[in-house]
């Protein structure tokens, strides 16, 4: 028996890093996973190598895409109680060079996308009394991080959706927490050197520390409206809680 036995979670932007070792996890677990990305055959690819997972493609930001792919989960898998919104696309750019092409498709993926999968979800979660949601932010989205405005502000936005969240849906049985990893996947490899090289050198977690703590926001006793920071020491895995 599995923590997540008889769950259906969907994990957008799930076929690398941080998005796929969930994906892994969650089935490991028992959750019937669907698995996502840009494109049918990398969906299938990886869904092929997930247990009991099903691939659909959609880009989150095209809202009949969204629904064509819940539509589709639903069919082929049942509801979805587990969300974890995962998908996201980093630009680095001054704000004097940012154009607006590239902060509008930052806001439509990170934020603007998150929005869509929760509504097309929640309705179903309402009905069954049951379910968890888990933004993906990263520390731009709680700190900043020079030379990324466009994505440090959807991904600010990603955390107060779900702080908002988290007090409008707790009645019908629905958490929503924020998870805040710092694994050295190909977006943090964005960073510039003199921001990247420090991060390396203290430790940084793995895609799978990152993975064991989104499993803790979706169990049955898991906290609601937290942001969840995924640290790493060099002889132990950490976990911190933040509310602020």
């Amino acid at each position: 028996m599995g923590a997540l036995d008889g769950h259906v979670a969907l994990v957008t932007g799930s076929t690398r890093g941080i998005g796929r070792a969930i994906a892994e996890r969650f089935a490991k677990e028992g959750a019937r996973v669907i698995v996502n990305s840009r494109t049918q055959d990398a969906s299938d690819t990886v869904a092929e190598q997930v247990p009991n997972a099903i691939g659909i493609a959609a880009d989150v930001a095209d809202l009949d895409a969204v629904r064509t792919m819940c539509h589709r989960a639903r069919d082929e898998a049942g509801t979805v109680d587990i969300l974890v919104n995962n998908a996201g696309v980093a630009t680095r750019s001054a704000i004097t060079r940012l154009t607006d092409d590239e902060w509008n498709a930052s806001i439509a993926v990170n934020l603007t996308g998150s929005m869509h999968t929760i509504r097309e979800v929640v309705p179903g979660m309402k009905a069954m009394g049951w379910g968890r949601i888990v933004n993906v932010t990263s520390a731009a989205g709680t700190h900043g991080t020079p030379g990324f405005a466009a994505y440090a502000a959807a991904k600010g936005g990603v955390v107060a959706l779900a702080f908002t969240l988290a007090r409008e849906l707790e009645q019908f049985g629905i958490k929503v927490n924020v998870l805040s990893p710092a694994a050295l996947t190909d977006m943090l490899r964005q960073l510039p050197p003199d921001l990247l090289e420090p991060m390396i050198e203290r430790g940084l977690p793995t895609v799978e520390d990152c993975a064991e703590v989104a499993l803790g926001l979706v169990v049955d006793d898991a906290p609601n409206g937290k942001v969840v920071q995924v640290e790493r020491t060099s002889a132990r895995r950490v976990s911190r809680l933040a509310s602020e």
